[in-house]
């Protein structure tokens, strides 16, 4: 072969070599997991929820002896109007409000009487703190704007965290027996078996009524 060919051939070579370099390379799989991480703060978006946008919401939350007195009334009616959910289903969930008596404490809750033209019993979760209830009733969460489940899932988990670590133990001191409390909170109802009586409620707030 002509050397002048030769030289050719070699220096196409070389300039597909250096092209593939340049177009392909490769990231170590931890820098990857990495980036990935940081593209949602869960934690921070919760506490920014929690500051920023939970208050107004608590402060126009339903009262739970309304919001009892109304699915009573036509069920229908009263999910629509004070529920709220992320997904098609049964379950639904409410910001509630309300004074209540407590008659118990115990590791895991405070058992209630809430205070109405008709008293019931309720409780109020002092524990295990889980699940989706205080992020899908606040209906401060777009399911559109998060395709990711696993984000969703985050966002509840670091709501409850807030519960658990903040609210709970600063509440916890002052709560004794026959003691009346003010509260808001979450609750969790299902539209097919609806029991109200002993609804459990997830805190956002405790305090104590003089």
């Amino acid at each position: 072969m002509p050397m002048k060919k030769i030289l050719k051939y070699g220096l196409l070579v070389v300039i597909v070599a250096l092209l593939g370099y340049n177009s392909v390379y490769i990231k170590k799989l931890s820098d990857v997991n990495a980036s990935k991480g940081a593209q949602f703060n869960a934690a921070g978006f919760a506490a920014q929820l929690w500051n920023e946008k939970l208050p107004a919401k608590s402060d126009s939350a339903v009262a739970i002896s309304v919001l009892k007195g109304a699915i009573d009334d036509d069920a229908g009616a009263a999910f629509d109007k004070y529920t709220n959910a992320l997904a098609i289903g049964n379950y639904r969930y409410a910001l509630v409000k309300g004074i209540a008596v407590i008659d118990a404490i115990t590791a895991d809750d405070l058992k209630i009487t809430i205070q109405s033209a008709a008293p019931f019993k309720a409780t109020v979760a002092m524990e295990f703190i889980y699940g989706n209830a205080l992020r899908d009733a606040s209906g401060l969460v777009n399911l559109q704007e998060f395709p990711n489940t696993s984000d969703l899932n985050s966002i509840s988990e670091e709501l409850n965290k807030i519960v658990r670590q903040k609210i709970i133990p600063a509440a916890r001191p002052m709560l004794k027996p026959g003691a009346k409390i003010e509260f808001t909170g979450a609750v969790e109802l299902n539209k097919e078996h609806i029991h109200f009586d002993d609804v459990e409620i997830i805190p956002i707030s405790i305090k104590p009524v003089s």
